[in-house]
């Protein structure tokens, strides 16, 4: 097989690689980590788990039931005794009787026997402490639930970011190539100068060097892609390994203006406001939970209770009886602490009121803040893309001159470097206008 041969092969393996990637778009990419996402997973396991927590404390409006049994066997009878029949008044027998010696009786019992019993208790008022806890129940679903937008809106932001990362990234590798091919031409034009002794060699050496720079970056970023990707395919839950993204062509995005919002209207929006109302409104409820402990308790109940002695051997009397009851039960003497208990709880919910407050006032500043930097983020792109059309302008004239004769190659060089620094400026411009859209996006609630 000769060298062409084995090179077309080369070529059509690699074709064939680069077909059987999946491209998957930043929409594609979201859609798979809202609903593979391990960490988006376990906090919606956390919304099962706190309505089991809700149907427990429904279970408390039931009745409690309860039931015990009883066995026991003892080594002797419990009731071991001589009975005299001699002893018994004398009135209880005839006069003829008198005369013939009773005799003494050996009694033996309780030497063992088995009791059951089964209660049933109805709480009638607990102080609302069983409403208030039902309360409490529903408050941790609807907090579990705002913690899962919360993880979902984090992991959007990480999987925009590394993938405008990617992005970022290939285009610099893109603008590296390019500048590669165009050292590789001017490589040709000095090795011919040399050889024409029109130059000497130390531009040949300046020209290799520039290269091994090119080479040098180049490697940087393809392992930078490399990781990006690896970290975008954790978050996304990527089943391939060897997958790309889609890439449109990056052009100038629009003006933020439009998506401005009142930052006081935007706090009114987050899932934290949320959740922060019912930190406030759980502390309330916290309260009302301890001032029923010191309330009044009232139950009604039913019991049954059966119960087998073994009196001896012959004989073994059952009985059973049932009931129904009811109690209440005013815990006194624990108003002496309980006062205390209660105005810590209410201390415990004026923190949760001016934790709220205290938040609401920096989430304000936040989105305020976020604006800012969006903005800036877009008049930096603004002077990136003038500073490219600037760079692309000095290197012509370079070109020309160094064509001409009249500039040297150091002064090509870094005209071509300006250029390369001018457009990886404006893809970090652009991939920053990106992250701060997606960012001031969360923090007004979108």
């Amino acid at each position: 097989m000769n060298k062409k041969s084995l090179f077309i092969i080369i070529l059509l393996l690699v074709a064939l690689s680069v077909q059987a990637q999946t491209i998957y778009s930043l929409d594609s990419c979201k859609a798979m980590a809202l609903h593979n996402n391990l960490t988006i997973q376990n906090k919606r396991l956390s919304i099962d788990a706190a309505q089991q927590v809700k149907k427990e404390a429904f279970t408390k409006y039931f009745p409690s039931i309860s039931a015990i049994g009883i066995g026991f066997k003892t080594n002797r009878p419990m009731i071991d005794t001589d009975f005299d029949l001699g002893e018994l008044q004398i009135s209880y027998f005839s006069p003829v009787l008198l005369s013939i010696p009773l005799p003494t009786l050996p009694i033996q019992a309780l030497s063992g026997g088995i009791s059951g019993s089964v209660t049933a208790v109805q709480p009638l008022f607990a102080g609302l402490r069983i409403v208030h806890g039902n309360q409490l129940a529903k408050i941790g679903i609807q907090a579990a639930d705002l913690q899962v937008k919360m993880s979902e809106n984090e992991v959007i932001e990480k999987v925009e970011t590394y993938y405008w990362q990617i992005v970022a990234l290939k285009e610099k590798l893109k603008t590296i190539e390019t500048f590669q091919r165009q050292l590789t031409r001017i490589a040709i034009d000095v090795d011919a100068a040399v050889a024409a002794g029109v130059v000497n060699r130390n531009d040949k050496l300046t020209v290799q060097l520039k290269q091994q720079e090119l080479a040098g970056g180049k490697l940087k970023v393809e392992n930078g892609i490399r990781v990006c990707k690896m970290i975008l395919r954790q978050y996304a839950q990527i089943p391939e390994q060897n997958f790309d993204i889609e890439q449109d062509s990056i052009t100038m995005p629009e003006e933020p203006t439009s998506y401005y919002v009142e930052s006081q209207y935007a706090v009114n929006q987050r899932v934290e406001k949320q959740l922060l109302d019912l930190n406030v409104k759980a502390a309330e409820l916290q309260t009302k939970m301890e001032m029923g402990k010191y309330l009044p308790q009232v139950a009604v109940g039913a019991a049954y209770s059966a119960y087998m002695m073994e009196m001896n051997k012959d004989n073994t009397p059952t009985n059973n009886f049932g009931m129904v009851f009811g109690s209440i039960s005013i815990p006194i003497s624990d108003w002496w602490g309980g006062e205390h208990a209660i105005k810590k709880c209410k201390i415990n919910e004026q923190i949760a009121i001016n934790e709220r407050d205290n938040n609401l006032q920096l989430m304000a500043v936040q989105i305020e803040q976020t604006w800012n930097e969006w903005q800036e983020a877009y008049q930096q792109l603004l002077i990136s893309q003038q500073s490219i059309a600037l760079s692309q302008e000095n290197l012509k004239i370079q070109q020309d001159y160094y064509q001409a004769g009249t500039s040297t190659l150091s002064d090509l060089l870094n005209a071509q470097s300006m250029l390369q620094q001018s457009m990886d400026d404006f893809t970090n411009a652009y991939v920053n206008y990106q992250v701060k859209k997606r960012i001031y996006l969360q923090v007004i609630g979108k």
